[in-house]
């Protein structure tokens, strides 16, 4: 599927990180062959994992896609657009946070407050019959104290 808007919920671990992580898993494993420490091992395995972990969150044709990459393989999960019943819309700051209504649950997804018109374009065309309903407009101001 093609990424139209993609989330700002979305994650990867970031180059350096995923140094750190390896060189962490393999620091892990030697000791714990050294010393016979099964605790080590465990905590290499998450170490390899979060290196490969990967969430990828964004809006497409067919719907809202969630796609989680693992030691163990792909999850993909789709909501489509028929299933959207209603949109919520919050903003703060420089970000939107739109939450898609599937009956009485749903998906929060984080966006850029630009892609507000691309996404109320999507709406209309996929999900005409989605109430869209903003709850603030409001640009957040620093606390006074």
């Amino acid at each position: 599927m093609e990424a139209i808007i993609e989330s700002q919920s979305s994650y990867s671990a970031s180059l350096k990180m995923k140094v750190v992580l390896f060189l962490f898993g393999v620091y892990c494993i030697y000791s714990a062959f050294s010393a016979f420490e099964i605790y080590k091992i465990i905590v290499a395995v998450v170490a390899f994992y979060g290196i490969v972990y990967k969430k990828k969150i964004y809006v497409s044709s067919n719907g809202l896609v969630r796609e989680v990459r693992g030691v163990l393989g792909t999850s993909v999960e789709v909501l489509p657009w028929e299933d959207v019943k209603g949109v919520t819309i919050v903003y703060k700051g420089d970000s939107m946070m739109a939450f898609f209504e599937k009956g009485i649950t749903g998906w929060k997804i984080l966006f850029k407050r630009e892609d507000e018109r691309l996404l109320r374009e999507l709406l209309d065309k996929h999900a005409p019959d989605a109430e869209v309903t903003v709850v603030s407009n409001v640009r957040s101001r620093p606390k006074r104290r």
